[in-house]
């Protein structure tokens, strides 16, 4: 019977918050007597970038095909701890304590087509004249992006695309198109409104075809190998089609929503993998004329704004407060600092949407791949403060670490924690109304 590994955890889930310490335990049971050079404890989080592009070339006047390559690597951590030195390890259970320190500015994981950003923790058994043991966990790392702390994310954005059909001395009227959000930040889970209005001023052009806004994700992956070279690749993550008409010399206005799935916050540093968010809209103007269309850029972040939620009562604890003031032998203790809010669950945290193809490492061989492996991220449905689960520490220091099974049996687990409810030529401009629009 080949060995057995079993790595726990201190909460339900292995999702953590840069910034955080990662503890819990491996246990290895083997059944039989092993030689070993050392047993070592590795966590490693990088980034990987790779693709191919076919090329052609002439050589002796014949022309050739072939791939070019791309590649970057970037490490974000790389810890090793030896736990068992040059020996034999005999039949029997083996228990290994771990507590890994996660850097402020670790990147949230991802896997995408091109490239992926990962976290994995490892129990490898180095053996003389045979392939290595190695058994890995792959966790979610997720890089806290709070929105209240962006206030500019407050305002309303709206954006407008003014289309004329014709050119002097036949121009007709034009057609104004407008597009209005009212934050300019969101959280997965949450519904984004938007309203759009329709001024068709044309004398001679009806708008028949219909209209589509979309919510688009787009990735970005920077080669370093054989040159610097970007590709990108967009995913279209919520879709809204409305076939309605807009005569000439009418207005039409257009209320909808589009909801947010489980994705990564918006990129806000210089990594090779980096995403960014926008909503899209085209109005279809017949077959003789390009497009009317609207791009408006987005933040997606890990934390909600408080003053969009559905509930405001629900979501007061988001808002940022003062440090508490401290107590003076002349106050009266307490009276100085600010109020206690209820304490709120955290999100749900919900596997990712797999819509842009999943990336296979092929740097590693088959039996050590963990390419299956989904992140998981933050879902608001009703709002609630959201903070990492709780680790085991302060009051709870006796409490027992919760088992998370081995890497083949963990990838479709339900979510640990559950609510109690469930580009265009024109720029984008902020509009200076107020801070949005009520449920």
């Amino acid at each position: 019977m080949p060995s057995e590994c079993i790595f726990e955890f201190d909460r339900p889930q292995p999702v953590y918050y840069s910034g955080e310490i990662i503890n819990g335990r491996i246990n290895l049971h083997t059944t039989s007597e092993k030689s070993v050079r050392e047993v070592y404890i590795l966590f490693v989080g990088e980034a990987k970038v790779r693709w191919e592009e076919s090329r052609t070339r002439s050589r002796d006047g014949k022309t050739e095909h072939y791939n070019e390559y791309y590649r970057a690597d970037e490490t974000y951590l790389h810890s090793k701890t030896c736990v068992h030195g040059d020996g034999t390890l005999q039949p029997g259970t083996y228990t290994y304590t771990f507590c890994i320190p996660l850097p402020l500015e670790c990147p949230t994981s991802c896997v995408e087509k091109y490239g992926k950003i990962a976290y994995e923790l490892s129990l490898v058994l180095n053996r003389p004249y045979r392939f290595d043991n190695v058994f890995k966990k792959p966790l979610t790392v997720l890089y806290q992006v709070n929105l209240n702390m962006q206030p500019e994310l407050l305002i309303p954005i709206k954006s407008e695309d003014i289309k004329y059909f014709c050119c002097w001395p036949c121009s007709s009227g034009p057609v104004i198109s407008t597009l209005t959000i009212p934050f300019g930040g969101y959280a997965p889970g949450q519904r984004i409104k938007y309203q759009l209005e329709i001024d068709n001023q044309s004398t001679g052009y009806d708008l028949a075809d219909g209209i589509e806004l979309k919510l688009t994700q787009i990735y970005s992956f920077e080669a370093h190998t054989p040159h610097r070279k970007t590709r990108y690749h967009s995913n279209t993550l919520a879709l809204t089609e409305q076939g309605m008409q807009c005569l000439r010399l009418s207005k039409r206005l257009i209320d909808g929503t589009l909801l947010i799935p489980p994705v990564p916050p918006t990129s806000n540093r210089n990594y090779i993998i980096g995403v960014r968010y926008e909503i899209k809209m085209s109005i279809n103007t017949g077959c003789c004329h390009t497009d009317s269309e609207i791009v408006i850029p987005i933040t997606i972040g890990t934390v909600p704004l408080a003053q969009s939620a559905t509930n405001p009562q629900n979501a007061i604890g988001l808002l940022p407060t003062a440090p508490a003031i401290p107590d003076t032998p002349g106050t009266p203790p307490g009276s100085d600092a600010p109020p206690n809010y209820e304490k709120f669950k955290p999100p749900s945290f919900d596997e990712a949407t797999t819509i842009g193809g999943k990336f296979i490492d092929r740097d590693v061989d088959e039996r050590n791949r963990t390419d299956e492996f989904i992140p998981r991220y933050p879902m608001y449905t009703n709002f609630a403060v959201p903070t990492a689960p709780s680790a085991v520490g302060g009051d709870e220091a006796d409490a027992p670490l919760l088992v998370s099974p081995t890497a083949a049996s963990t990838h479709n687990e339900p979510p640990p924690y559950q609510q109690e409810s469930q580009q265009s030529g024109q720029p984008a401009t902020r509009a200076t109304a107020g801070y949005g629009w009520n449920s």
